[in-house]
């Protein structure tokens, strides 16, 4: 295996990689900064990214930074399930166990939300993944779930994530009473040429690897074209490079190798 060839203690390039050690963009520190103020305003807000762009990633490292003793993160990441599906995740995850019916189900979170604030005295930050697969009538029920004091105040903050999409769609007139109730809305890009540099370092470096450059700038610029500086496709490039010089017993990964890596991705 390429680990153990080019000497890293840990996988790089990893979708686990732990949170203290994901690179720090810019883009990502601004978004932490607007999430940060969602928090404190205990809104509603809509991230987007395209796919691969570390949109969840980005929002599972502000969620790990969150105080434990003021804070309780609630992840749902599944829409397809149906409202009746989320408001069941949603109490599974208050350790609650849900009833049956909608009405009740509602019920038995809007209270549980409530006694996390009076009794617990934390605040609950829902984060609601893959959201550009909700239809219309579940945007209108997840308004409906968190308003309260006559929709002057919301039970919990709302983190809406998903593609580009989802921009468009709370766009739509039909959509209008949510659109108003975001407090942020932010669009995380890709990386640029010297932040995709940057990424490829950090990586190789929280992996272990202690050695001289590991990818010729000549590489490092293949990959940025290649991938138009998107981290997952990075990831999976760097990757299939890495098994490549392997088998190669390249010390080092040129622009030759990044090639290879390429057909061999197109070929798949």
């Amino acid at each position: 295996m390429f680990q153990e060839f080019y000497g890293f203690t840990s996988l790089p390039f990893s979708r686990t990689l732990p949170t203290k050690d994901l690179f720090p963009t810019a883009s990502q520190k601004e978004l932490g900064a607007r999430l940060t103020y969602l928090v404190r305003e205990r809104s509603v807000g809509l991230i987007t990214g395209d796919i691969g762009s570390g949109k969840s990633t980005a929002v599972r490292a502000f969620a790990a930074s969150l105080d434990f003793n003021r804070y309780l993160v609630l992840y749902l990441a599944n829409p397809t399930t149906g409202m009746t599906g989320l408001y069941r995740d949603l109490l599974l995850q208050l350790g609650v166990e849900p009833p049956f019916g909608q009405p009740r189900l509602v019920a038995r979170i809007r209270t549980a939300l409530e006694e996390i604030h009076l009794s617990k005295h934390r605040a609950p930050v829902v984060v609601l993944d893959e959201a550009h697969l909700l239809t219309q009538p579940m945007l209108e029920k997840l308004r409906l779930l968190f308003s309260d004091k006559m929709d002057s105040q919301s039970l919990a903050t709302l983190v809406l994530v998903g593609h580009p999409d989802l921009r468009r769609t709370l766009h739509l007139t039909v959509h209008e009473a949510f659109n108003q109730r975001l407090a942020v809305r932010y669009h995380l890009g890709p990386l640029d040429l010297q932040e995709t540099l940057g990424y490829i370092k950090h990586q190789i470096r929280v992996a272990g690897y202690s050695a001289g450059p590991l990818f010729t700038d000549d590489a490092i610029q293949r990959i940025f074209e290649y991938t138009k500086g998107v981290p997952r496709r990075i990831n999976q490039l760097c990757t299939t490079a890495l098994m490549a010089g392997l088998i190669e017993q390249k010390s080092g990964i040129d622009e030759s190798t990044i090639r290879k890596a390429i057909a061999d991705i197109d070929l798949e």
